[in-house]
């Protein structure tokens, strides 16, 4: 079989490939370890670890499955740091785990770069069988030098297994395109597999991978069938099925565990219809079925989203690319945009990446009604990476634009780091500018205390402060001091009160409150006119005096978002 001319086979790897590949690797681990220990927990965060901890404990998992998420990554990232806390006598964090986030969580954080870590070294692997030794350096830096994978790499949350399961999944799916092994094929989809228990959008993967095998056929000349492609999907989902099973060990749980009690069941059936819909939901099924449905049901009801100043409950369709546009560092993008000018004839590894990327993208853009993040896109960077490097191995021009795009990225890292997570590039204006464009994990998902903390020991006045926090957790326990209320993503704290005002000298709010999609609609719209007195390094969190609330003064660059301020109840939903 020849090579594609886009690809080559990889010579001897000589020892400086080695080395650059292992400086990579040294880097980004090091540059995530340390965001690992230098912020608070995030919102999800705090509900892993105490998932884990109460499953570690009892073997309950019922509550993960009814959230909609995934039952293994967090038993992966959490279970060896839990085993080692109780055989050196300290059970008590595990029993306590909220108590203890100071101390538990960076442990979880650490423990869990070996998926950073094995995702990289993944990528960078498949690089290099693509296109050679310096192509598997060029991928492990990029990948090093991306603020959003060091930002997600530094959490114990779902992106970065799901990062690394799908880096190893596209490997082996290009090995069965190239070669016809069917060995690399059912990889693929056991890889598949276990992806699908750290996140729900690995449903996609078989569809994306029969549709790279159609076009993959259509571009080496021979006559695609669409039956061959629809029994490679087939094929695909039941070994991906028989790997979630096996893994998690046959597992079995209900869409409910409530016999009665469906509202929307019962407005839409009555009589034998609503008993049988009744047993249905409430039969045991593997479990991450169970987990699957409730996510679909939770798409289906759709989530406050927050995009250039204004909230929707069901998103935008355009949302993630406008998320590419502020949150890919320029370098990187140069780097796509020269990879793209100087790819000729596509060989099976462009073909599979081209075809999964936009097929993903798409599929994410029109079906996904509840936009968070960039955190959704990661299981594209693998792909995009290793695709990338290909500039490393052709000709001068693409290497030189390649060496400008990585010191592009590298002052991307430089000007961001330990505050990965809330990089936005120059166009958006950093973290300042980019909270009138994106909220949520891209920039503030509670991860402020540690900073604020900071803050208010290097300006004392600063203690007497009243905080309004989105997280899930008490801004206390990392030594922020005055007086907060905690608002999540569900409810109000008691004692909210009706207009925003407060009886200490200063003010802060959390950006995904104030530009964001949490918090009751237009609450915050009184600080609009407010000039900050300080501000987190990302912006996360902002203070303000509580005598300017309301009052005009100068605003600071950019769009500011309006809205109507109106009395809302001391408790109860924070979304109307």
């Amino acid at each position: 079989m020849t090579t594609p001319p886009d690809e080559i086979a990889p010579p001897r790897t000589p020892a400086w490939a080695w080395a650059g590949t292992l400086l990579a690797l040294l880097v980004g681990t090091g540059l995530a370890a340390d965001a690992a220990l230098r912020s608070s927990s995030t919102y999800d965060e705090v509900t892993y670890l105490r998932v884990a901890a109460d499953w570690w404990r009892t073997g309950r998992q019922g509550e993960i499955t009814r959230m909609g998420s995934p039952v293994l990554f967090w038993k992966w990232q959490q279970a060896p740091v839990l085993f080692a806390l109780d055989r050196a006598g300290l059970g008590a964090m595990v029993d306590r785990p909220l108590d203890h986030q100071p101390t538990l969580l960076p442990l979880v954080r650490l423990w869990s770069l070996v998926f950073y870590a094995s995702a990289l070294l993944t990528t960078a692997g498949w690089a290099r069988r693509m296109y050679g030794p310096a192509a598997m350096v060029a991928a492990a830096t990029m990948f090093a030098l991306s603020p959003s994978l060091i930002g997600h790499g530094s959490l114990a949350t779902m992106e970065l297994p799901l990062v690394a399961l799908t880096a190893g999944m596209g490997w082996l799916a290009w090995e069965w395109l190239r070669s016809g092994d069917r060995r690399c094929f059912a990889g693929a989809a056991a890889l598949a597999g276990l992806a699908f228990s750290c996140k729900y959008t690995a449903i996609l993967y078989p569809g994306l991978i029969g549709m790279s095998y159609y076009v993959d056929r259509w571009r080496s000349g021979r006559r695609p069938k669409l039956r061959d492609a629809v029994l490679k999907v087939v094929a695909f989902t039941a070994i991906m099925a028989a790997t979630n099973l096996c893994a998690t060990a046959f597992d079995l749980g209900p869409i409910s565990d409530r016999p009665t009690d469906h509202p929307a069941l019962d407005a839409r059936l009555s009589g034998r219809a609503r008993e049988f819909a009744r047993r249905v939901i409430t039969a045991p099924i593997p479990r991450e079925v169970a987990g699957f449905v409730s996510q679909v049901r939770l798409q289906g009801e759709g989530g406050t989203s927050y995009l250039f100043g204004e909230r929707r409950g069901y998103g935008w369709w355009y949302y993630y690319l406008v998320t590419l546009g502020v949150k890919l560092p320029i370098g990187a993008a140069l780097i796509l945009a020269a990879r793209a000018a100087t790819t000729r004839r596509p060989g099976p590894g462009s073909c599979l990446i081209l075809t999964f990327v936009v097929g993903y993208l798409t599929i994410t853009s029109v079906a996904s009604t509840r936009n968070y993040g960039i955190r959704y896109l990661l299981p594209l960077a693998p792909m995009a990476v290793a695709w990338a490097s290909g500039l490393a191995s052709g000709p001068r021009p693409g290497r030189a634009l390649l060496a400008v795009g990585l010191g592009a990225m590298a002052w991307a890292i430089a000007s961001s780091h330990p505050r990965e997570l809330a990089y936005f590039n120059e166009l958006a204006g950093g973290p300042r500018g980019g909270r009138f464009v994106l909220g949520d994990s891209n920039l503030d998902w509670g991860q402020g205390c540690k900073d604020l903390a900071a803050l208010q020991a290097e300006r004392p006045e600063l203690a007497d402060l009243t905080l309004f926090y989105f997280g899930d957790t008490d801004p206390a326990r990392f030594g922020v001091r005055g007086r907060t209320f905690v608002v999540n993503a569900v409810t109000l704290p008691p004692g909210f009160p009706p207009r925003l005002a407060a009886e200490t000298r200063f003010v802060a709010v959390s950006t995904s409150l104030q530009h964001g999609p949490w918090g009751p609609a237009g609450y915050f719209g009184a600080l609009d006119d407010a000039v900050p007195v300080a501000a987190l390094p990302d912006w996360s969190i902002v203070v303000y005096r509580t005598s300017d609330i309301g009052m005009p003064r100068s605003l600071p660059s950019g769009p500011t978002p309006r809205y109507d301020v109106g009395v809302i109840p001391a408790s109860g939903p924070a979304q109307p």
